[in-house]
């Protein structure tokens, strides 16, 4: 039998790889990134939501995977900015499934420094989630909106690739808790010029 925690992980490294991958691949686009300010740069990001909540855990396991589109232009200087994150949490164990898909809006700022196209930053956002659980043990089936707020610590490199941590506060589905940490990296996947 599977262990699915090392399956996630698995998995988790793997898109990891891939994301890597594709950021050697974008670099030769990076010295035309730079040279248009108007040009926001969205990328697509990978990673695992480890919920707190042990009945959560017990639930649905210790991993899920997430899939997410965020802004990466935004993090590029000192100053706080309006940003964006949508993403989609699924995970099913058994009987037992999850469909969470919260998009938040918030402030982002970077600290950048001279000479070096790596940025770190800080994010804070807040916004609804749409929400599917199913657990037949404690009898809820319900669809419905919550309210998600998450605080992030990220870095971007070069505008092509970003590692993210963060932790989402999700309003409370029907008696169960999914808080959680977040760990994710993601790539450059389009830019849209405004």
């Amino acid at each position: 039998m599977v262990n699915l925690t090392q399956y996630s992980l698995r998995i988790a490294g793997g898109a990891a790889l891939a994301l890597a991958l594709l950021a050697a691949a974008a670099d030769a686009s990076a010295q035309e990134q730079k040279t248009d300010p108007r040009r926001i740069h969205v990328g697509v990001d990978f990673g695992a939501f480890f919920p707190t909540s042990s009945e959560v855990r017990d639930a649905f396991g210790d991993t899920w995977f997430r899939i997410g589109i965020s802004p990466l232009s935004f993090q590029d200087d000192d100053r706080w900015k309006f940003t964006f994150d949508v993403a989609v949490l699924q995970r099913s164990s058994g009987p037992n499934r999850a469909t969470l898909i919260p998009v938040t809006f918030g402030a982002t700022r970077g600290f950048p420094s001279a000479n070096s196209d790596t940025v770190p930053y800080v994010a804070v956002r807040v916004g609804p989630y749409w929400g599917d659980v199913r657990v037949p043990s404690i009898a809820l089936d319900d669809e419905k909106f919550g309210v998600n707020g998450n605080a992030a610590v990220g870095v971007t490199f070069n505008k092509t690739f970003y590692v993210e941590a963060r932790y989402d506060v999700f309003s409370d589905f029907s008696g169960l808790s999914f808080n959680g940490f977040f760990f994710s990296a993601g790539v450059k996947l389009f830019d849209f010029r405004l």
